[in-house]
């Protein structure tokens, strides 16, 4: 059994806030820090105390229209918009030092953009200097090691300058230097900085080798190699159209076949269809769909961090709108622009490295192609399954994708990752519009990634301030959704038959078997409804169901419930996983909020509105509520270092259920202020209400819940009344201000007086 440990303590958290179960009624100057009497909550690791800024408590509502609050600029952006990010990083020094190595094709955009705005031939000297210089650099290194292994940027961008460079008639299409540097490129590259080459599959090392080989044979084709590598673009091109989708489920890897495709795709082709076959829009709508309505991107799966690869969304879109006319792919790439410039301090020159790909966003723009808002509902979408096998069998490769190369360094699958041609569910998105700060989710569905995470919940946003941060992981990595253990470690794991398959940790023939399914979808005006169904999570004999009620620009309720398969004794707990607990806490809900995301792989900290979220679970009397320092057991949490859990554990029988339900508040930051600087021991500080000093809690009232039914009031305002249902098999209940046998519902009316 694979053990997900939940760490066991015997440490209780005492000196907390003394709080309210939800819905009592109680004097708010006995909300204390010193209480007399610790909660029910256990902590798990060693301590961890921070100091709150107390400029977060500067602002008492989350007013969109305060620059201060809600700094993301909402500026249009034009192609002058690019220029301006190039001409803040000073491309004139730039372009004076082309000896960049391997890396000058990616440094140099910037310069080759203001060659195409301004045609004067410095720039178009300097990017032949550069070109040059890194001939030179590769030559050193096959010197030193035998090859290089830079595949990415090489490959997708050189082509671009030899485009440019000839459209401006600074150099012929049979240009020696540039023949014999191109080809010395095809001719050492081994992606895997290892022996093999032409590597086979719809992946991030292939693809752009593939892309490079094919343009090398086509270029020149008196060269040796002509119709081999002619054929093997072929193939491997081939491999990408058959499912017309790529193998990484993240914000990293994935970006590395998809900026191939969008600077070459047409050259690759040799027509557009891969902006504009009706297969495709899937793909690129993905990168749309995922950007939030402030215009971040919340990591999944193995990433870069926070805001992960958001520049490179952004030229693959203006790419996809000028191919395509569709103005809703520059609405998004717009929204990304202003986003970046935000966690610039509201510059136009951004911080890290990402302005090769602004200055590509500049080179596809199209002015012609009107920004049109997307469609500003929920949604949920499909991908293809991709699955690791052993990549090293010939025969394998063979009998998946056929015409493998029988030489033996070559034709191997690269990265061990296969498209089987199964769709999947891929992501809910969970949208309450395309508007400054507006409520947002996204949950992954997918049930063959790696990590494993069918039902959790990758990110959370409003008024600009994310909620999570996902841990940057290939392997497993249980983020914001239940977490089932078999404590005895006894039950069989249920694999999937095809015993070639790899699973998270590289073994073979353990791939556990998880499928899922969307079992209900419907969007509203005011709420979305949705439950997903998973059978073997982690490979366990457990139907594991998650359904969700998204109120629009309100909070997010949640339900899951487990369905055991065999008797096994059993720890169950739903996680949030953040980077601050308190300072409000009770026996069943707490406080969170992430002080800083952390972006540019764990080196830098990004800024965030001032925004906290609550994180509550319907009480239980057999569950008992966790903070946890993960970090120290697993040091990949350390951008999102605390976890909260509300744990049951027992003996489980087969066709038992459980069920817990929670409900996920965004709301503004509050504080017990002193009411006296008397430092006698009466003294008393309070929060303004009971509902700041529950940080909502106070306002939720359970009204039933079972495996079956979960009806909630949530009183959060005043002068306003809502109510929750679950009610999946269409009981009819006591619903709101009447009676409803609707499968979910969310209501909202005036409180009564």
């Amino acid at each position: 059994m694979k053990r997900r440990d939940f760490l066991r303590t015997s440490a209780m958290v005492t000196g907390v806030l003394a709080a309210t179960e939800a819905g009592a009624k109680q004097d708010t100057s006995a909300l204390l820090t010193d209480a007399a009497s610790p909660l029910d909550v256990a902590s798990v690791g060693p301590p961890t105390r921070y100091f709150v800024d107390v400029e977060r408590y500067r602002f008492d509502r989350p007013d969109i229209s305060n620059g201060d609050f809600y700094p993301i600029p909402q500026d249009e952006v034009t192609p002058a918009s690019y220029l301006r990010c190039m001409d803040a990083m000073d491309v004139e020094g730039l372009a004076a030092r082309p000896g960049r190595g391997m890396d000058g094709p990616r440094a140099f955009v910037p310069v080759l953009a203001k060659y195409a705005q301004t045609g004067d031939a410095t720039w178009g000297d300097a990017i032949e200097a550069m070109l040059r210089a890194f001939h030179a650099e590769m030559q050193r290194q096959v010197a030193e090691n035998k090859w290089f292994w830079q595949f990415e940027h090489p490959a997708t961008l050189i082509p671009l300058y030899r485009q440019h460079l000839i459209e401006a008639g600074a150099m012929t299409a049979g240009a020696g230097w540039f023949r014999d540097m191109w080809l010395y490129y095809c001719r050492n590259l081994h992606v895997w900085d290892s022996e093999p080459t032409e590597w086979r599959g719809p992946c991030h090392r292939s693809m752009p080798e593939a892309y490079s080989k094919g343009l090398a044979a086509a270029w020149y084709p008196d060269i040796p190699e002509a119709a081999r590598w002619r054929s093997y673009s072929k193939l491997v091109f081939r491999d990408f159209w058959r499912n017309k989708d790529t193998p990484q489920n993240d914000t990293g890897y994935m970006m590395g076949p998809l900026i191939v495709l969008t600077c070459g795709g047409d050259l690759w082709a040799g027509d557009d269809r891969v902006y504009t076959d009706p297969g495709m829009t899937r793909l690129w709508d993905r990168l749309l769909v995922e950007v939030t309505p402030d215009g971040a991107v919340n990591p999944y799966g193995p990433n870069g961090g926070w805001n992960s690869t958001a520049a490179y969304r952004l030229a693959m879109l203006e790419r996809v709108a000028a191919k395509t006319g569709d103005g809703r792919y520059r609405y998004v790439a717009h929204k990304l622009l202003n986003y970046l410039r935000y966690q610039a301090s509201g510059s136009y020159r951004l911080d890290g490295q990402g302005h090769w790909l602004i200055a590509l966003a500049y080179l596809f723009a199209d002015e012609s192609v009107i920004p049109s808002q997307p469609e500003a509902g929920s949604l949920w979408n499909k991908r293809m399954e991709a699955v690791r096998v052993p990549h090293t069998d010939k025969a394998i490769t063979e009998r998946l994708i056929g015409d493998a190369d029988p030489h033996e360094q070559r034709g191997h699958i690269c990265c061990s990752w296969h498209m089987t041609g199964q769709e999947w569910p891929d992501k809910l998105v969970l949208r309450s519009g395309w508007g400054p700060g507006d409520f947002f989710g996204l949950v992954e569905l997918h049930p063959t990634s790696f990590p494993a995470n069918s039902g959790g919940i990758m990110g959370l946003n409003r008024w600009g301030a994310p909620f999570t941060q996902i841990v940057t992981s290939k392997g497993d990595s249980p983020e914001n959704r239940a977490q089932i253990e078999d404590t005895g470690g006894s039950v069989r794991l249920r694999y999937h038959a095809d015993e070639m398959r790899i699973d998270e940790y590289w073994r073979q023939g353990q791939m556990p078997d998880i499928r899922s399914s969307v079992a209900y979808f419907e969007e509203t005006a005011t709420a979305t409804y949705a439950r997903l169904r998973v059978e073997n999570t982690d490979g366990l004999p457990v139907v594991y169901e998650r359904e969700f009620v998204f109120a629009k620009n309100r909070f997010l309720a949640s339900r899951e419930t487990v369905t055991f398969g065999e008797a096994f004794p059993a720890r169950v707990a739903p996680i949030w996983n953040t980077q601050n607990v308190g300072p409000q806490i009770g026996s069943h809900w707490a406080n969170t909020f992430i002080s800083a995301p952390v972006g540019d792989n764990g080196r830098r900290s990004m800024r965030t509105p001032p925004v906290d979220l609550l994180v509550w679970f319907a009480p239980r009397v057999d569950a008992q509520l966790q903070v946890v320092d993960r970090f120290t057991a697993d040091p990949r949490t350390e951008a999102c270092p605390t976890q909260l859990r509300y744990v049951w554990e027992g003996d489980v029988t087969p066709g038992q259920r459980l069920s817990f339900t929670h409900v996920l508040l965004p709301h503004m930051p509050h504080r017990a202020r002193a009411t006296t600087n008397n430092p006698n021991p009466g003294a008393r500080g309070a929060y303004r209400s009971e509902l700041e000093a529950t940080a909502g809690a106070s306002g939720i009232q359970v009204l039933r819940d079972d495996v079956d039914v979960t009806v909630l009031r949530l009183a959060l305002e005043p002068d306003r009344v809502e109510w929750v249902a679950f009610n999946p098999l269409r009981e009819s209940v006591e619903f709101a201000s009447g009676v409803t046998n609707a499968p979910y519902g969310y209501s909202a009316e005036p409180a009564l007086n």
